[in-house]
């Protein structure tokens, strides 16, 4: 898919998509520094609802789910990239960013970690331990099977979405 038909997806209820020092901010706020192609989404659209059904598969060719709630640099909670990091609904990982989330309410994730930064996840919330003692290493690997990749970068993650 086009990353413009992508955010034609996105109702952004009225907000407006972040600015360069929107992007700034929320770099210097967080200690984070967002890949270049999700720099280029946010100044484009200020997440929100996906009101078309967009679906997305695992690398291994498995339906995944359907992208539902998109984040951005609004005040809304529900689609608030700072406010997800801050006050995390599921179980996540310091080196991930929630991003999105699919129709079950499953985090989809930037990687933050030496080596993946920039790769996309996705979190099995069902599967999320109960406790913080867990690495990502750890949740990443086969015998977990908590953290999932789905793309190595957003560009790859959008371009194989698809509307169904």
């Amino acid at each position: 898919m086009e990353l413009w038909r992508f955010i034609d997806a996105v109702n952004q209820a009225g907000e407006s998509p972040a600015e360069p020092r929107d992007l700034q901010r929320f770099e210097e706020t967080t200690g984070i520094f967002l890949p270049d192609d999700y720099c280029a989404f946010l100044l484009a659209c200020a997440g929100g609802r996906c009101l078309q059904k967009v679906s997305f598969d695992f690398p291994n060719g498995v339906w995944a789910g359907y992208v539902l709630d998109v984040g951005g640099l609004q005040k809304d909670p529900v689609y608030s990239l700072v406010h997800n990091r801050r006050f995390p609904p599921w179980p996540l990982h310091n080196d991930l960013l929630w991003i999105m989330s699919d129709h079950g309410g499953n985090p989809i994730c930037l990687r933050l970690d030496e080596g993946n930064e920039g790769k996309l996840c996705f979190i099995d919330h069902e599967l999320a331990p109960e406790d913080d003692d867990w690495t990502l290493e750890e949740a990443s690997s086969r015998d977990w099977g908590y953290v999932l990749p789905l793309a190595s970068s957003f560009t790859e993650f959008v371009r194989k979405l698809r509307r169904k």
